[in-house]
């Protein structure tokens, strides 16, 4: 079975990352805290594709109307470690200022992300991401980010 699989893999037509470079992104997701955010990407001209290197700016509210205003406003670099056909799997780094009921605090919060682009929408990525909390103020606080991926959609122009 193995000599099959090696022959599958030596024998299927090259596929091509999506490359962004160069590239704006809009659009939102699960940002680096528990609230939705408006994000904007940038794609870096940082050399030959598919190497993808991400900058991106956010900024949330929290507007379920609940007692403790909540705001974040943050920066995050992606870089792809893995570039498939229409995906690219990122490595993240980012931090924000986070601030609930009037308390700041800085977080720093390393990531994996997903991003996927539908065939026919090479435009629209859909993303999910996974990462840890790393809260500075008052002390250090560890955790995850929500109970489950946060999810997100940003449109390239």
């Amino acid at each position: 079975m193995s000599a099959t699989v090696l022959l599958l893999l030596s024998t299927s037509p090259g596929a091509w990352a999506k490359d962004l470079q160069g590239r704006v992104g809009v659009g939102f997701q699960a940002g680096l805290d528990d609230t939705a955010a408006l994000t904007v990407r940038y794609g870096l001209p940082v050399g030959e594709a598919p190497m993808n290197l991400i900058v991106e700016a956010q900024a949330g509210v929290d507007l379920r109307g609940s007692v403790d205003d909540t705001w974040t406003v943050g920066l995050r670099a992606l870089y792809a470690v893995v570039a498939e056909d229409n995906l690219n799997l990122y490595a993240a780094v980012g931090g924000a200022w986070v601030s609930t009921g009037g308390y700041g605090r800085f977080r720093l919060q390393p990531a994996l992300a997903v991003e996927w682009f539908g065939f026919g929408l090479e435009n629209l990525g859909l993303t999910a991401q996974w990462g840890l909390a790393i809260d500075i103020g008052g002390g250090v606080d560890f955790r995850t980010l929500g109970g489950g991926p946060g999810l997100g959609l940003h449109y390239y122009f």
